[in-house]
C-alpha cells in the first residue's frame, strides 16, 4: 500500500526516463554488477585512471546512463581523479524498475560493494551526485559517512516539494517525519561533516541556483564551498573551465 506520495507511480513514472544501453564497455574500463535485492543488479562502469589521487562514485542524472560518462571520463582523469558511474534501477544495464526510495537506498549498498575495488589502498573516495543523483550523495553523506571522504553535489534540488512542483504534483499537508528523513536532501546533508562541494549553474531554471545555496545551508560541516557557474544552466556545467577548476581541487584536498 502506498504510504507517501512519493512513492506512488504517478510521481516515479514522471521523474524517472530510463533508457536501455548495451553499448561496449571502452578500453581501459570495467562493468561490475551490485545485487541490491532479489533479481536486482545495479550496473557500475570503474574508469581507472593510470595515476589518481582520489576516485569519483558517480550518480548520474535521470536522463542519463552510464555510457554517456564513457567521453567524459578522461577529462577526470586528467585532473587526477578515477571515475566510477552507477546506473540506476531500469537504466542502461541494471535491472528493477527505478523509484526514487530505491535510488536512495541502493547507494549505500553499491559503496559497500565496491568500496575496496574504488578505492584500494585507502585511496580516498569521492560520492558525487549529479541532478538527481543528489538524493544518493547526500544520503551516503548523511547515513554513512565512514565510507567515503567527501561529496559533491551538482545541480541537485533541495526541497522535496518543488521536486514535486516539477513532476505536476503537489502535496496538500506537511510532510510527514519520514518523508523528511527520507525525500528532504538538507536533513541529511545537516549531518555531513565531509569535505562537500557544491556545484551548480548561475543560470539553471530547471533547479534553480537557490536549491543549490539551500542545501550549501544546510551542510553540517565547515570544510564546505559553493560554486556557481556562470552563464550556464541544468546540463552544461561541465562545458565550463570553472567547473573543472573546483574539481580540480579535490584531488589536492583529500
Amino acid at each position: 500500500m502506498t504510504t507517501s506520495i512519493f512513492d506512488s507511480a504517478e510521481f516515479n513514472e514522471r521523474l524517472f526516463f530510463p533508457r536501455a544501453d548495451r553499448s561496449r564497455c571502452p578500453a581501459g574500463a570495467k562493468d561490475h554488477f551490485v545485487s541490491v535485492s532479489d533479481g536486482v543488479a545495479l550496473h557500475v562502469r570503474v574508469y581507472d585512471g593510470a595515476s589518481r589521487r582520489a576516485t569519483v562514485l558517480l550518480f548520474h542524472g535521470n536522463g542519463e546512463v552510464v555510457a554517456d560518462y564513457d567521453a567524459i571520463a578522461a577529462r577526470f582523469h586528467g585532473i587526477g581523479l578515477s571515475l566510477a558511474v552507477c546506473e540506476f534501477r531500469g537504466y542502461g544495464q541494471s535491472t528493477g524498475r527505478p523509484t526514487l526510495r530505491a535510488c536512495i537506498t541502493d547507494a549505500p549498498l553499491v559503496l559497500y560493494a565496491l568500496r575496496d575495488e574504488l578505492a584500494p589502498n585507502r585511496t580516498p573516495l569521492v560520492v558525487f551526485g549529479r541532478s538527481l543523483g543528489g538524493h544518493c550523495a547526500a544520503e551516503i553523506a548523511g547515513r554513512v559517512p565512514a565510507l567515503c571522504d567527501a561529496i559533491v553535489l551538482e545541480s541537485a534540488g533541495a526541497d522535496p516539494l518543488a521536486l514535486l512542483a516539477r513532476r505536476g504534483l503537489s502535496l496538500e499537508r506537511e510532510l510527514s517525519d519520514e518523508e523528511r528523513q527520507t525525500f528532504d536532501p538538507r536533513v541529511k546533508l545537516a549531518r555531513c561533516m565531509l569535505p562537500t562541494l557544491v556545484l551548480h549553474g548561475a543560470s539553471d531554471t530547471l533547479i534553480g541556483p537557490h536549491e543549490a545555496r539551500a542545501n550549501f545551508a544546510a551542510i553540517g560541516s565547515p570544510d564546505k564551498r559553493l560554486v556557481l557557474i556562470e552563464d550556464r544552466g541544468h546540463n552544461d556545467v561541465s562545458l565550463s573551465a570553472q567547473y573543472w577548476a573546483a574539481l580540480s581541487t579535490l584531488g589536492t584536498v583529500l
